[in-house]
């Protein structure tokens, strides 16, 4: 089967739904709480697993509590955690409030990159080397171009995916497309794929339509570009053109992981070979899963098995032969 290297954040999600999650009061009635493994590439790697993919995780946990939780959590999903690196101290921590129509606000506490290591710094890169060469794509979390530290461990593995003629695809985060850091131009050079929502693309481009800004970050050089852009779907610009899908017809119960799931959906499928426009079709397939449930990747197995009674000529899994490979295939546009 195919294999994605994923590159970014684990954290323990605690989930309160409220029925109000903007209440400025100092005391807000939850009327329940899930508490998950989260994080957009923990919630990506989930997706892709469920999928069919060979899925890697490279990420960082800590030596507390919530470590034998986290990785039983990630392996219960069939996601390989033998790139991931530990270090001493606490796993980063999410608390959601989640409001009555799905949308949510975060408090995020994002444990220390520079926290020292158990395996030395060399014997990570290496070890990361050599499941690349092995890899047939590589998926990198913008949060991990937030810290110098996890940044040049995510732009030497984009440079070598890139050496080895492996797509990469970024997902960004909030931060680094406003602050549009020397990192995230670097990693822009090197990337085939991006997957911003709505604001990540506006804030970077400085235009007001999903549209104009995803037409400008294909311009400025990005071969393929999927904004998502909530209830409105997503647009897709590449070489082909300007392609918009709207979204699915669904329950939200919490937008949480949504674009994690839509961006697994497309991976998986232009590994099984689909054009991009059909692969889009498949993300937004699992994203509208995505959301019935509380937590990122909580509808991971359903998305695995819906998308393959969906696809018209069977399952994204009937399509990814052992043997399939972007690397054997025209570069991605």
């Amino acid at each position: 089967m195919p294999t994605v290297v994923t590159m970014g954040d684990t954290v323990v999600e605690i989930c309160m739904q409220v029925s109000d999650a903007w209440d400025i009061s100092p005391d807000v009635v939850a009327s329940g709480e899930t508490t998950s493994a989260g994080g957009s590439a923990a919630n990506f790697s989930a997706i892709a697993a469920a999928l069919g993919l060979r899925s890697l995780l490279v990420t960082d946990l800590g030596d507390d509590l919530f470590t034998d939780f986290l990785t039983s959590d990630l392996t219960g999903h069939g996601v390989d955690l033998s790139l991931a690196r530990s270090h001493a101290g606490g796993n980063s921590m999410c608390i959601i409030m989640i409001g009555a129509d799905g949308d949510r606000r975060f408090v995020s506490f994002r444990a220390p990159a520079h926290r020292e290591q158990t395996v030395d710094s060399q014997t990570s890169t290496d070890r990361l080397g050599v499941a690349l060469a092995a890899a047939d794509w590589l998926h990198v979390s913008g949060f991990w171009l937030q810290s110098d530290e996890t940044a040049d461990i995510a732009l030497y593995a984009a440079s070598e995916a890139r050496r080895l003629n492996i797509p990469v695809s970024l997902d960004p985060s909030p931060q680094i497309m406003v602050d549009q850091t020397p990192q995230l131009r670097r990693m822009l050079g090197l990337i085939d794929v991006i997957f911003p929502n709505a604001f990540e693309a506006r804030s970077y481009t400085g235009l007001s339509a999903a549209a104009e800004s995803a037409a400008a970050l294909h311009t400025s050089g990005i071969p393929t570009v999927v904004v998502t852009d909530g209830p409105a779907g997503a647009v897709l610009v590449d070489a082909s053109g300007e392609h918009a899908i709207e979204a699915c017809a669904a329950d939200c119960i919490d937008t949480t992981g949504a674009g994690d799931a839509l961006a697994a959906g497309f991976v998986a499928a232009s590994l099984a070979g689909l054009p991009a426009r059909t692969a889009l079709g498949e993300g937004i397939k699992a994203a509208s899963l995505a959301i019935g449930k509380v937590g990122g990747h909580a509808a991971a197995h359903d998305i695995g098995a819906a998308l393959g009674r969906s696809h018209p000529t069977g399952t994204i899994r009937d399509h990814i032969a052992p043997t399939s490979s972007l690397r054997d295939e025209a570069p991605l546009t």
